[in-house]
């Protein structure tokens, strides 16, 4: 009897548990003001805040390797294309959070930092240096943690299922997708490498590589 009473207890913690974090409530025809949160959940919503900040901080990343492809003394002109459209994707990724956490009455106040912290400019990154091979592993490991931390904030909404189904579908199908073509990308250059390891082989290699993805995209 007691072990029975020590798990409805449980039981009852558990929902109690729930109950606390899930709001929902019925709007009486109050047209005024912000719009209110509407069945929401609060891990949820401060997950996807915090989320954002990593989406605007990979696009940061993305443009500043473009931006490095894309001088004139560098000259890689399909290496800079790609790394610009991937900052446009990320980009367009925080912003349909925000417009997610906007459609669900979630205010969004000036507490809310999305500047770019320079800090995230791995050594790698900022090599003058930078080649190929290396910008395209510095990317795919951008992605892969960028959708490990999407799935943290899947978990934080397995109860707000709206919240989850906007970060599954589209966004957890294009992660996926980009880290695949990331890793053919990064094979193949391997690939073509063979046997020219000499600088003038990297070189060429490079120049080689950087032309098929200007001409067939990544």
């Amino acid at each position: 009897m007691a072990r029975f009473l020590l798990a409805a207890l449980l039981i009852l913690g558990c929902v109690a548990s729930l109950q606390a974090n899930f709001h929902c409530s019925n709007v009486n025809g109050d047209a005024t003001g912000f719009p209110k949160e509407v069945c929401y959940t609060d891990r949820c919503t401060a997950a996807i805040k915090s989320h954002i900040k990593h989406e605007f901080n990979a696009a940061f990343l993305y443009m500043h390797m473009g931006a490095y492809f894309a001088q004139d003394t560098i000259a890689r002109p399909g290496m800079a294309k790609f790394m610009l459209e991937s900052a446009s994707e990320e980009r367009s990724h925080a912003i349909l959070m925000l417009d997610y956490l906007n459609k669900r009455g979630v205010k969004i106040t000036q507490e809310e930092s999305f500047s770019f912290n320079k800090e995230n400019i791995s050594e790698e990154q900022k090599k003058e240096g930078l080649n190929v091979k290396t910008a395209l592993q510095e990317a795919l490991k951008m992605e892969i943690g960028v959708t490990d931390k999407i799935y943290t904030v899947v978990k934080e909404c397995e109860h707000d299922f709206h919240g989850a189904d906007v970060f599954t579908n589209p966004i957890l199908d294009e992660q996926h997708e980009g880290i695949r073509k990331l890793q053919g990308a990064v094979q193949e250059y391997s690939n073509l490498l063979h046997g020219h390891n000499t600088t003038e082989g990297i070189a060429m290699v490079d120049f080689i590589f950087d032309q098929k993805i200007l001409k067939e995209s990544l």
